[in-house]
């Protein structure tokens, strides 16, 4: 097949086929999971699996909702241009699951949610319930939009195939098998994406070594550069991108993601036992780190193959017949031309379509590859944004418009909240594609709203950690708390963004790196919520007498009577008890 004038090859025949497999095995997931064992007839089914996945499957599928395109490209993307400081970030995961599967996922499964946000209303009010429901759909409608335009673009910029289709393609697929097999198609596909993306990305990188010069090379050729700037580690905030920064990061702004979203949540929900759940968040820590690592290593490769000598690609049998020597002398290293990408996140593409692209079903496997980490998140957000709809704002509003409802009224419209929640799916995959096609006319709206989701996730943080973990936080002081530590993070957002082009000499909290927001706000709403509770208690007599359920708070931090609660005869001897109390 003969290659384009930059290089690049032109996706032929068998490219079509590898893509064309993989998305019909998607589909075919959706068919089987929406017809087997009757079909998706209760929200239980739909919306949690019937609370049955197994810990495997579980650690895959929450693996995978999160390896977007923002992983398999842009964390290439990112080492190339700005080092290898960002591998740091690894450690940040050290931090993030053990307080994912040791405080957050106990609680969550003795209270046995179907929303994450049901647990701000048990433990304060229905306010912070909906505030965080809100927050949810709005970032997860914009982040489906942006896993599905940037890697279309991308792909269109390379290899010519209209981002228009590449966004029909994705938007269709997922909401054919979202909305016919619910959480469980979404699940055993995510499996199938695992082994797609961890196979692809390994190939990727092997190849890409050998066609470097072989990792001994790229390792050497990047330390020279100073690119393994692992221990970069000033004390400055305001640094784009530092050690503390690189933790600060992974820990708590995908805290945000991870432990206090309904994509998350939902997965864990979805578990058999409170124990698999707590080994599928732990089992993240080397899954995650490895697809990691792999991705930052492409970075690598790449900055070496196109900024190192071109001879090392290649071996010669007498090392004076090199392309680097001329009549025994050694000449200047030569040096290819990097390709002439109009965005980062399209590098590794170009590299594999101009040094692979002649392999036939190469590019399409990489391209499914992409594909997968589009589907796998756009599909989660699909089935988490119907659940929380459904969960956290129809049911409630049908509740208080009909107060006496009672329990037979509503097992009764379980098969209707089921086909309810398939329209959700379809409303929402129509709005997702919607704004992936606007995405580029609102691009620098998109960007701040990025920087807003980390802004607003560290007062959501605090308010579950401080739930869980401090029986004497009340509704009054964390709603304060949320409020004040949201308001300031936004400030630093659109100071950030309106100040971009003199950063150095706007007021300093607009100069901090967005890489803290989630620490910051997070540290804020604690400052603020912890003596604004106090304080509350202190002047209300009705407050300091208010009674949390246990079941809202850490194992470790229950009254003794109730710290053995796990066991389903004990947690409803818990809930009669404290019913009892109320009365």
């Amino acid at each position: 097949m003969m290659a384009n004038a930059n290089g690049t090859h032109p996706l032929g025949a068998a490219d079509y086929a590898v893509f064309s497999i993989f998305l019909g095995v998607a589909a075919i997931t959706g068919i089987y999971h929406g017809l087997a064992k009757g079909g998706q007839r209760t929200t239980s089914r739909y919306l949690l699996a019937d609370r049955g996945v197994f810990t495997l499957p579980v650690a895959m599928t929450l693996l995978v909702s999160f390896v977007s395109p923002v992983l398999l490209l842009g964390f290439p993307a990112e080492v190339y241009v700005h080092g290898g400081v960002f591998i740091n970030s690894i450690f940040g995961n050290f931090i993030l699951y053990p307080i994912m599967a040791f405080i957050f996922v106990p609680v969550y499964y003795d209270c046995k949610l179907t929303s994450a946000y049901e647990y701000l209303d048990r433990r304060y009010n229905f306010v912070l319930r909906i505030i965080g429901a809100c927050i949810y759909i709005f970032q997860t409608c914009c982040y489906m939009a942006i896993v599905t335009y940037a890697p279309s673009l991308a792909i269109e910029a390379v290899t010519g195939f209209a981002f228009w289709k590449s966004i029909l393609i994705t938007g269709i697929v997922c909401i054919f098998y979202t909305a016919m097999g619910g959480l469980k198609a979404v699940i055993w596909t995510d499996v199938i994406m695992f082994f797609v993306m961890f196979g692809t990305t390994i190939m990727v990188l092997i190849m890409g070594s050998i066609r470097a010069g072989g990792f001994s090379y790229v390792w050497q050729f990047n330390k020279e550069q100073g690119r393994l700037n692992l221990g970069y580690c000033p004390i400055d905030v305001t640094e784009r991108m530092t050690l503390p920064n690189a933790i600060a990061q992974s820990a708590f702004v995908k805290m945000s993601l991870w432990a206090v979203s309904q994509t998350g949540v939902q997965r864990f929900l979805a578990a058999k036992s409170k124990k698999q759940a707590q080994i599928s968040a732990l089992l993240n820590l080397p899954f995650y780190g490895l697809i990691f690592l792999l991705a930052c290593l492409e970075g690598l490769v790449l900055y070496a193959f196109y900024h190192g000598d071109i001879t090392s690609s290649y071996s010669f049998p007498n090392t004076t017949d090199s392309p680097a020597f001329d009549n025994g002398s050694m000449l200047e290293p030569l040096r290819r031309q990097p390709p002439n990408y109009t965005s980062p996140d399209q590098i590794l593409i170009y590299f594999i379509s101009q040094e692979f692209g002649n392999l036939p079903g190469y590019q399409g496997l990489f391209i499914a590859c992409l594909f997968a980490g589009s589907l796998s998140t756009v599909s989660s957000g699909l089935n988490g944004l119907s659940a929380v709809t459904l969960v956290d704002i129809i049911r409630p509003f049908r509740k208080w418009r009909r107060k006496d409802q009672d329990e037979a009224d509503i097992q009764s419209r379980e098969e209707y909240d089921t086909r309810l929640s398939k329209i959700l799916t379809l409303i929402y995959g129509v709005v997702g594609l919607g704004l992936a096609f606007l995405a580029s006319k609102l691009g620098t709206l998109l960007k701040m709203a990025f920087s807003v989701f980390g802004a607003l996730g560290g007062p959501l943080i605090g308010a579950f950690l401080l739930g869980m973990l401090w029986q004497r936080t009340n509704t009054r002081g964390i709603l304060m708390g949320v409020i004040v530590g949201a308001l300031l993070g936004l400030v630093m957002c659109v100071g950030n963004f309106s100040h971009q082009d003199n950063l150095e000499d706007s007021f300093g909290l607009f100069q901090v790196s967005f890489y803290w927001y989630g620490l910051f706000t997070l540290l804020v709403t604690t400052a603020i919520a912890v003596p604004a509770s106090e304080i509350v208690r202190h002047f209300s007599p009705a407050e300091r007498a208010k009674q949390v359920d246990p079941v809202l708070l850490l194992s470790y931090v229950r009254p003794k009577r109730y710290q053995s609660v796990g066991k389903e005869a004990e947690l409803d001897e818990m809930k009669t008890n404290m019913e009892e109390k109320k009365q």
